[in-house]
C-alpha cells in the first residue's frame, strides 16, 4: 500500500471520489421537457421531409404522454399541500395525443392537429411557468428529492415501452 512517503505517490494529490451530481429540481426538470417540446415542436413545423415528420410525430406524443402521465403520478400529488388547484387539466393534450396517432403522418392530416397540440402545450406551459412554478418555488418542497422520483417514474415508463 503507498504512503506518503512512497516515491510513487509523493508530490501528489490524494484522489478524491468526484462530486456526486445533485439530480435536477422538480422545476428545473419540468422546464427542461417543455424546452424540449417546444423544439421539437418547432423543428415539426420547419421541417417538409415525410420521414422527419413521422419520427417527430412520434417523439411529441411520446413526450407529452410520458411528461404528463409524470406529472400527475408525481409532481401534483407532491404539491398538492401547497397548491389548492394543483392538477391543470391534461384531457385536451391526452385527446389530441390519441387522435394524431391514429392518422397518417402527412401533412394534410399531421400538420393541423399537432398545431393545435402545440398551442394547447404552450398555454399550458405558459400557466405553469407564471403560476404555478413561482409558488412552489416558494414552498418548502424538497424540489430535489421530487425531481429524483419524477425521473425514476419516467425512466420506469419509458422501459415500459422498451
Amino acid at each position: 500500500m503507498p504512503t506518503e512517503t512512497d516515491p510513487a505517490t509523493r508530490g501528489r494529490k490524494p484522489k478524491r471520489a468526484p462530486p456526486l451530481r445533485q439530480a435536477p429540481n422538480a422545476i428545473a426538470l419540468l422546464r427542461a421537457a417543455h424546452t424540449e417540446l417546444q423544439q421539437m415542436f418547432t423543428a415539426f413545423e420547419n421541417t417538409r421531409s415525410v420521414n422527419n415528420k413521422r419520427f417527430l410525430v412520434q417523439r411529441i406524443c411520446t413526450t407529452v404522454a410520458l411528461h404528463s402521465q409524470v406529472k400527475e403520478e408525481v409532481f401534483y400529488p407532491a404539491i398538492e399541500a401547497v397548491l389548492r388547484r394543483s392538477r391543470p387539466e391534461h384531457g385536451s393534450m391526452k385527446a389530441l395525443v390519441t387522435h394524431i396517432r391514429s392518422l397518417e403522418p402527412v401533412a394534410e392530416q399531421v400538420d393541423g392537429p399537432i398545431k393545435m397540440l402545440a398551442e394547447h402545450v404552450n398555454q399550458h406551459v405558459s400557466d405553469l411557468h407564471d403560476d404555478m412554478f413561482p409558488q412552489v418555488n416558494a414552498s418548502d418542497i424538497d424540489l430535489v428529492e421530487l425531481g429524483d422520483r419524477m425521473a425514476r417514474r419516467k425512466a420506469e415508463l419509458i422501459a415500459q415501452e422498451a
